[in-house]
């Protein structure tokens, strides 16, 4: 497997990150929950296969934005119902365009530890992108789009080395 297609693609969400950060010229009052010290926690409740079975996804996280629309978070995710056991810690960068209105474009990458019960555990990278729809001054729901690539996938367990999903976030900001 090759993760050159992975690296170009995470080089191209960097530059595009990168991009609307220098074209925005947002100050903390137009940052509003994204503004610099604000903090992010999260909770997630799911559905997910692996391995040919059906999980329950429960999660949490925790954010905090160390500049004006850039935030530094991790995630821990616990998949129940089934065996094996799956834990994901997901430390993240996530960047929010400042612009006018209630939706809030977001990108972002991450890279996902997944702990395996009875399997060697493996490391994921990836990005996503989508809309941050804000509800008063202190939450917000996220549609948007993920895709996550298994660094040194082993084809003869998994199915399928990236995967593509949607995401659905909901987020009290303080």
């Amino acid at each position: 497997m090759t993760t050159r297609p992975l690296y170009s693609a995470l080089l191209l969400l960097l530059t595009g990150i990168s991009t609307l950060m220098i074209s925005t010229q947002a100050n903390a009052a137009d940052a509003g929950p994204f503004r610099q010290g604000s903090v992010r926690m999260s909770i997630m409740l799911g559905s997910g296969t692996a391995f040919q079975q059906d999980y329950t996804i429960l999660g949490a996280g925790v954010g905090y934005y160390v500049a004006d629309g850039i935030e530094a978070g991790v995630d821990v995710e616990s998949w129940q119902g089934n065996d094996p056991r799956i834990t994901r810690l997901s430390p993240q960068l996530l960047y929010v365009h400042q612009m006018a209105g209630n939706a809030k474009p977001y990108a972002g990458v991450f890279y996902r530890r997944t702990f395996i019960s009875q399997y060697k555990d493996l490391n994921d990278a990836g990005g996503r992108a989508g809309l941050l729809f804000l509800y008063g001054r202190k939450a917000y729901l996220g549609v948007g789009l993920a895709y996550e690539s298994h660094l040194n996938c082993n084809r003869t367990v998994y199915d399928s080395c990236a995967d593509t999903y949607p995401e659905l976030r909901l987020a009290i900001m303080f």
